[in-house]
């Protein structure tokens, strides 16, 4: 009899302890499911961009396509509201009545700062996961997802906030080499 108890709670004891690991392991798996089913998303976003000898901010509409690309919309600042970008498989061609905006690369990432926020997007169904996370801020649950990626020899990890019950993005990070190239806040 005494023995019995004693399988029976070791056996409950590893079936716990299997959840346990297994709903840390499915935060990101969850996530993963979630974005790589999504249809055409639009998402308002806040980017901060750090070229390391100047820093600027755009507030932006991406509208992300299944499957990688989408079109992108400047909304702030003002002196270059309007521009769009459309992303794809063969980089971005800007679009505003003729004008050129060339900003160059964010430093060690290969990528514009039109190109970041789709990488960034692109990492939730596709990122190969190296750690996955929970916290609260401002009262809200959150899971926390690090994705990394080798380009061009610089290793890129995005760090992204999702809200635990929508899994809507809240932030996220783009860094280069250690260097936080990107900040994207979005609405």
């Amino acid at each position: 009899m005494r023995v019995r108890f004693v399988l029976y709670g070791l056996t409950i004891a590893l079936m716990a302890a299997g959840c346990s690991s297994r709903a840390g392991g499915n935060a990101a798996e969850l996530v993963r499911e979630h974005y790589a089913a999504l249809g055409e998303t639009l998402y308002t976003v806040t980017l901060r961009t750090d070229f390391g000898d100047r820093v600027l901010d755009f507030g932006v509409e991406y509208t992300h396509r299944p499957g990688g690309g989408g079109r992108m919309r400047v909304v702030s600042p003002e002196l270059i509201a309007g521009i769009e970008a459309e992303t794809g498989p063969d980089g971005v061609t800007l679009l505003y009545d003729g004008l050129l905006l060339d900003l160059g690369a964010l430093p060690g990432t290969g990528l514009s700062p039109m190109e970041s926020l789709p990488f960034i997007i692109g990492q939730w169904s596709g990122g190969y996961v190296t750690q996955t996370g929970t916290e609260r801020r401002a009262g809200r649950s959150l899971i926390s997802i690090t994705t990394r990626r080798t380009e061009n020899s610089a290793a890129l990890e995005v760090r992204t906030w999702f809200d635990a019950e929508t899994l809507s993005p809240v932030t996220a990070e783009l860094y280069a080499n250690g260097f936080m190239t990107v900040n994207a806040i979005f609405e």
